[in-house]
Formats: C-alpha cells, sequence, structure tokens
C-alpha cells in the first residue's frame, strides 16, 4: 500500500499539499495555509472535524500551539482524544511504540490488528496488518469494529490517520511524546484506558530506575558531544523536542542539535563540521541493525575532518530503542551509555 497522495481527508473536503505551505480543498478549490506559526482556513470550511485536523497537522510536526485564523490556543495530545465509550475488548494500535506499551502492560490479548511495521513484542506477529504507518487503511481498522485505537501523531504524516479515524466516528487516544516525562504519561494513561494501571505503575517505576542508574554511573564526567542521525539523505536529526535528547544525556552525551526547534530536522554537512561532534550515532528509521552501514558516514564527503569521523567513533544503533517512544527507549539509553564509555 502506497503513501496516499492527500495530507488528510475530512467527511467533505480531501486537502492535498500544493507546495508548502499551500495546502488545496477538494471539491472547494479553496487554498488552506499551514505552518507551525501560523495556519489558515478559510472560515466556509472551518468545522470541528476540520480544525482536529489541522491541530493534528501542527501536533504531528512537533508543534503545541495552534494559531488558527488569528486565533491562538494551546495543543496537548489528550486533549484530540475519542476514548472508548466502555470498557477495551477490541484494540488496535497504529505504530510500532503504541504495540509495545500495549505490550509491556501484558494486554497483547486485546490487540486485533497493528500497522505493517510492529515487530514487538512477539506475541503480535500473526496478527493482521493494516498498512504503514503513515499510510494506515483506517476503513479497514473502522470495519474490525474496535473498541479504541492507539493512534501517534509523533511523525509527520500521521495526521491522515487522525483524521480518517474521525471521519468514521472510531474512538481514539492520541500518543505524541516530546520527553521521557511524556513517555511515562502515554503509559499510565493507556494502562488506565486498558484497566491496566497498577501495571502501567509498576513499567514506568521500572523505567525510572533505569535511568536512574545511567545517572548516576554519568556523574562527574563531561558530556560527550553526540550527532544521532535518524536519516543519511537527507541527513536528519532529532531536535529539541524530542524524548532522545534525554537519552543521550542520562547516558553521559549531548546532542548538539539539541537547540533545534521541533522534533526532528533536516542538517546539513557543514552543520556537522560545525559542531564537531566526537561521536556519532546511525540510527536510521526502520532500518534494522544488521543493515545499518557506518561507511555511509565514515566516507562521506566533507565529514573528514570531524572528530567522530577521523577517530572512527561512529557506532550504528537500534533504532527501534530509540525511536519508538515506549518502555524500552531505558534498553536504547544503555546502548548508547556503554558505546560512549568505548568511546572515551
Amino acid at each position: 500500500m502506497g503513501r496516499p497522495d492527500f495530507a488528510f481527508r475530512t467527511s467533505d473536503q480531501t486537502v492535498r499539499e500544493a507546495g508548502a505551505p499551500v495546502y488545496r480543498a477538494e471539491p472547494a478549490g479553496t487554498v488552506l495555509r499551514l505552518t507551525l506559526e501560523s495556519q489558515e482556513v478559510p472560515p466556509d470550511l472551518l468545522n470541528e472535524e476540520m480544525e482536529r485536523a489541522v491541530a493534528a497537522w501542527v501536533m504531528a510536526r512537533g508543534g503545541r500551539r495552534l494559531r488558527l485564523n488569528g486565533t491562538e490556543r494551546f495543543l496537548r495530545p489528550h486533549l484530540l482524544d475519542r476514548p472508548a465509550r466502555g470498557p477495551v475488548r477490541r484494540l488496535i494500535s497504529i505504530a510500532p511504540s503504541n504495540a509495545e506499551i500495549v505490550g509491556a502492560l501484558g494486554a497483547t490479548g486485546l490487540l486485533v490488528a497493528v500497522e505493517s511495521s510492529s515487530d514487538f513484542p512477539p506475541e503480535i506477529a500473526g496478527l493482521p496488518r493494516l498498512g504503514p504507518d503513515l499510510a494506515v487503511d483506517v476503513d479497514a481498522a473502522a470495519r474490525l469494529k474496535p473498541d479504541l485505537v492507539l493512534a501517534s501523531l509523533s511523525v509527520p504524516g500521521m495526521e491522515r490517520n487522525l483524521a480518517g479515524l474521525e471521519r468514521l466516528g472510531v474512538p481514539y487516544l492520541v500518543l505524541a511524546p516530546q520527553s521521557v516525562a511524556d513517555i511515562r504519561a502515554d503509559i499510565l494513561r493507556v494502562g488506565a484506558a486498558l484497566d491496566r494501571g497498577e501495571r502501567a505503575r509498576q513499567v514506568v517505576a521500572g523505567m525510572d530506575a533505569g535511568f536512574a542508574e545511567l545517572a548516576r554511573q554519568a556523574v562527574g564526567r563531561a558530556p560527550v558531544p553526540v550527532y544521532l542521525e535518524w536519516w543519511p539523505k537527507p541527513m536528519f536529526s532529532p531536535g529539541g523536542a524530542c524524548w532522545t535528547n534525554e537519552l543521550i544525556e542520562c547516558a553521559g552525551g549531548r546532542n548538539v542539535f539539541r537547540d533545534r526547534p521541533g522534533q526532528s530536522g533536516e542538517v546539513q554537512v557543514a552543520d556537522v563540521v560545525l559542531a564537531d561532534p566526537h561521536v556519532i550515532f546511525v540510527a536510521w528509521c526502520g532500518v534494522p541493525l544488521d543493515k545499518l552501514n557506518v561507511q555511509r558516514v565514515l566516507t562521506r564527503p566533507g565529514l573528514e575532518g570531524v572528530s567522530a569521523v577521523r577517530h572512527g567513533r561512529v557506532v550504528a544503533l537500534d533504532e527501534s530503542l530509540l525511536g519508538r517512544p515506549g518502555p524500552r527507549v531505558v534498553e536504547g539509553a544503555r546502548q548508547i551509555a556503554q558505546a560512549l564509555a568505548a568511546a572515551r
């Protein structure tokens, strides 16, 4: 299933990108202008469904303020929730991190389908697949009659999934964490929704203990400048609104691009040269650990003078432990700590 050619779809309009920041609504034929700084929608198109879709567009890009047609309001993921109408007996997850949270809560037996790249815990291997996380078949999800869908807005493009669930009247929770505290809160929120509150508190306590131990080990050490690469071409790295900054810091490092806005952003070779990281981590989104090729960084033109490249400190890390905001981020932080210890 390929990625849809529209940004999102409401009950009466299909919105397509016409060259950012311009979007066009069909069949109305009118223009929307969407940026993180402001959003303009023709008043005749602006109903609750359209406003929620635009809010989801903003949130999927790391924004937390909706500035729609001159009116501003603060955004939180839970404010977009459409909670279950009763006990959850049939559950769908449309992000790998959400499936991992369900697994940690011991609730995989509730799942009736997941999106295509979910691969943990192993118990979900035989479940029906609903397509990739940026192109979920929401109609197929609705036909499964779930009591609740665990949705996500952690990546641009996921807003189309949320708009689709809204259009079809399917209950959902929205997970879009930016920090470790947000991840903890999401686990507790999912636990409450699935009647697994006590188990959720145990999972969070285990995470807290793991992070505390890593922080103790890093006491007294100067932070190591780190470049974490989400994607090689174009080069993408986490920005300030991403939990990976905390993983790196508690492991004894410092993301050299943590002062940049948003959850992630494109960087140039010149930016990396100027930042001069001492360690580079390769964790390309969706690429298995055994397929990561650090030579592509070590031989990348222009990086020859960067400290990490000159000293051969380019390390492949399991992206599923870093890029999925769930309980296993503690293990991702441990792997970062081990790599930094070896670099020292």
